[in-house]
């Protein structure tokens, strides 16, 4: 089965500090640069377990499966993570906490991003 298949999601990926123009004198405007539509698809994973004396608590992390020609620099955002019909998967303003690699046998298969969530979508900072 193609990887492209599964990626049945698509999100906004905001690029920051990118030249968006230039001032009447020359000198370079830099701004956020947002692509969208990205093909993507997002899943949750509980991965750690937290044990103390209360009890144990299951960490989830959302993850972003991206193709591998989807460079995602290390101060994107990553919004509007929806699906085909335009219902939302993941709400809010994302970081991509860590991007990992994953090869097939020869080359780059895809990207595996850990999510960390920066802000509701209304802009609300989470605490």
């Amino acid at each position: 089965m193609r990887f492209e298949r599964i990626l049945t999601h698509r999100c906004t990926i905001v690029i920051t500090d990118q030249k968006i123009g230039e001032t009447e004198y020359g000198k370079p405007i830099y701004g956020e640069l947002p692509v969208e539509d990205v093909p993507c698809r997002a899943d949750q994973i509980k991965r750690r377990a937290s044990v103390d004396q209360y009890g144990v608590d299951f960490i989830t992390e959302n993850i972003l499966f991206v193709g591998p020609d989807q460079q995602i620099p290390s101060d994107a955002k990553i919004k509007d993570i929806r699906d085909l019909r335009e219902n939302t998967i993941l709400q809010g303003v994302y970081s991509p906490e860590n991007v990992r690699p994953v090869y097939s046998k020869v080359r780059l298969h895809h990207y595996e991003i850990t999510l960390q969530k920066e802000s509701d979508s209304d802009g609300e900072k989470e605490s």
